[in-house]
C-alpha cells in the first residue's frame, strides 16, 4: 500500500493511508451501522472468493470430464453408436417376443398347461441370457467361453428343432417335409431373435463411454459460475454500502492537514485492503 505524506501549515502532516485506516477504525467503533456494514462486506467478500474457487473447481472438473469422454469416444468402435439404455431395452423386448416361439417349443415336451408356461419362461430366460453372454464374452475377448456358449446355443436350438419336429409328426397329420419346414421356421425364429438381440447389444455405446458422457453432462459448471456472479454482485453491493458510510463519516470529520481529494481515494484503497484480507 503506498503512503502519501502531506505537509500542513504547521509541520509534517499525517500519512494519508494511516489517517484513512484510523478513520475507518473510528467510524466502526462509534457507528454500529458502519461496524455491521463492514462485517457484512468482509463476509460477502470472503463468500465471493470461495465462490470463485468453487467455480474454478467446477470448470476443472468439467474439463476433465470432457477430456475423459473424448478419450473414451476414440477407444469406442465406429459401430458402437446405439445409446446403451436403448440397446438394452430393445434386446429385452426381443427376449420377451421370443416367448411366442418358446411356447410352441415348450409344447413339444407334452406337459400340462402350467408346466408348459414354466418351460416357456425358462426358454425365454435362457435365450435372453445367451444374448447378453454373447456380448459380454465378445467384449471381454473371452474366446474359449464364447466358443462354448456358441456351441451350447447351437445344440439347444437343434434340440428344440428335433423336439418340435417330433411333436408335429405325432400330433398332426402333416407330411414329414412340411413338419420339418415348420419346425425349422420356429427354430430359426428363435435364433434370429437371439442374433438380432446380440447385434443390438454389441452396437451399444460401451459402458465406460456411457459413464464418461454421463459425468460430462453432470459436470456442467454453469451453476457454480452463476453462483460466483451472484456472490460478486452481493459483495459489490456490500462494499458500496460501507464505502458510502465511511466517506460520509470522513466528510463529517475533517482530518487536520489532509484534504478530501487525497483522503477519499485513500479510504477506497484501505477498504480494498480490509475486504481482501
Amino acid at each position: 500500500m503506498s503512503v502519501h505524506s502531506l505537509q500542513g501549515p504547521g509541520g509534517p502532516g499525517e500519512p494519508v493511508a494511516g489517517a484513512a485506516l484510523r478513520l475507518i477504525g473510528e467510524a466502526t467503533e462509534q457507528s454500529s451501522l458502519a461496524r455491521e456494514q463492514l462485517q457484512a462486506a468482509r463476509h460477502a467478500a470472503a463468500q465471493a472468493r470461495q465462490a470463485d474457487l468453487d467455480a474454478e473447481a467446477a470448470r476443472e472438473q468439467d474439463r476433465q470430464a470432457q477430456a475423459r469422454a473424448a478419450a473414451e469416444q476414440l477407444k469406442a468402435g465406429p459401430h458402437q453408436r446405439i445409446p446403451r439404455a436403448v440397446g438394452s431395452a430393445l434386446a429385452g423386448l426381443l427376449a420377451v417376443l421370443d416367448a411366442v416361439p418358446a411356447y410352441w417349443s415348450a409344447q413339444a415336451f407334452g406337459l400340462d398347461q402350467d408346466s408348459t408356461l414354466v418351460v416357456t419362461v425358462l426358454l425365454c430366460a435362457a435365450l435372453g441370457g445367451a444374448m447378453w453372454l454373447l456380448d459380454l464374452f465378445t467384449t471381454q475377448r473371452r474366446r474359449r467361453e464364447l466358443r462354448i456358449l456358441q456351441a451350447s446355443l447351437a445344440a439347444g436350438l437343434l434340440a428344440l428343432f428335433v423336439l418340435r419336429l417330433d411333436y408335429l409328426q405325432v400330433t398332426t397329420a402333416t407330411s414329414p417335409w412340411l413338419a420339418g419346414v415348420q419346425a425349422f421356421a420356429l427354430t430359426a425364429l428363435s435364433a434370429v431373435l437371439v442374433i438380432v438381440g446380440y447385434v443390438l447389444l454389441a452396437h451399444r455405446v460401451p459402458k465406460a463411454l456411457a459413464d464418461a458422457q454421463r459425468a460430462a453432462r453432470h459436470a456442467d459448471p454453469g451453476t457454480a459460475v452463476q453462483a460466483a456472479r451472484d456472490a460478486h454482485a452481493q459483495a459489490s453491493a456490500s462494499r458500496t454500502a460501507i464505502q458510502y458510510t465511511i466517506i460520509t463519516w470522513a466528510l463529517a470529520h475533517p482530518q487536520d492537514g489532509i484534504s478530501h481529494d487525497r483522503l477519499i481515494p485513500a479510504l477506497t484503497t484501505a477498504l480494498d485492503a480490509l475486504l481482501n484480507q
